[in-house]
């Protein structure tokens, strides 16, 4: 399939924009816009104030950018594309959130046979919001649509089709996830969703989700969500037993592909979960994803 002009100086920008991000080994960096992305949205039209400081709508809520990181060896699994789609936290954008946590090295280290996602939130702004991702239904799935059709447009993909979704957020990420899961349109594509810290919010919509038996939660945390974490076991806590809670410093691989939901706990600084042990790729390993052969 040939590209029209359009469709080449899109996918030509895309590679211009992907060198501003240092080289990784083991797969190729694309970023794109997409009208479906979280922002420009109704509800920053106005920007957003924290702590008497007004984050402006043109500076911090109008870039439709995302990022998509496809790994060397990816294939299209039963007809149908799988994705890793994550939410990063205040003060981040695209580049900081794949440079500093490196996402994109702990998938190639993951072997997952999926597709990462780095949907642009609110640019170094500490705001929760997801816009469209977040706040409008259906608002997910036309993304994940939007992506998938230009992934096979672009000729990276043969098929449009979406597979297994996992979400992970980070943090202030616990909007996008928690409105995806709330309003999305997409919760049976979803089998895993990894917390990093996230437990601010959206505890029902967790909650719902994971109570299905082919849905996995797992949620690493510090103090700072520890009430968070506790309102989230409670709500899943059945009449026996049906969740784990582990110690990050004795966790197993083997405990943490339970399937049951897992709360882990540790006293790592909170900004560096992801990243100083590699965890985000050993919590990949865990999910519902297959392994590139």
């Amino acid at each position: 399939m040939k590209l029209s002009r359009p469709e080449f100086l899109q996918a030509t920008a895309a590679t211009i924009a992907a060198t501003a991000l240092p080289n990784v080994t083991g797969g190729r960096t694309l970023i794109l816009p997409f009208a479906s992305a979280p922002y420009p949205h109704s509800s920053r039209a106005k920007g957003h104030t924290y702590q008497g400081r007004l984050y402006d709508a043109a500076t911090h809520y109008s870039n439709s950018d995302t990022g998509i990181f496809i790994p060397d060896g990816w294939r299209v699994r039963g007809g149908a594309i799988d994705f890793i789609v994550h939410f990063y936290g205040w003060n981040h954008d695209i580049a900081a959130t794949l440079s500093t946590y490196r996402l994109r090295e702990q998938l190639v280290t993951s072997g997952r046979d999926a597709i990462l996602v780095v949907p642009e939130g609110p640019t170094n702004s500490p705001d929760s919001g997801f816009g469209k991702l977040e706040l409008d239904p259906g608002g997910f799935q036309r993304f994940m649509t939007d992506v998938a059709g230009r992934l096979k447009q672009l000729q990276i993909s043969n098929t449009d089709r979406i597979g297994r979704i996992v979400l992970t957020a980070h943090s202030g990420g616990y909007g996008g996830a928690g409105g995806v899961l709330t309003r999305g349109g997409m919760n049976d594509a979803i089998t895993d969703v990894i917390l990093f810290d996230a437990a601010y919010g959206y505890f029902d919509a967790f909650a719902d989700w994971a109570r299905a038996p082919q849905h996995h939660l797992l949620s690493l945390f510090t103090g700072d969500t520890s009430t968070g974490n506790a309102a989230l076991m409670g709500k899943l806590q059945a009449p026996t037993p049906n969740l784990y809670v582990r110690l990050a410093d004795s966790m197993t691989l083997a405990q943490l592909q339970t399937r049951a939901p897992t709360f882990v706990l540790t006293s790592v600084a909170h900004d560096d979960l992801l990243q100083k042990y590699s965890w985000y790729s050993l919590f990949l390993q865990t999910t519902a994803l297959d392994a590139i052969p």
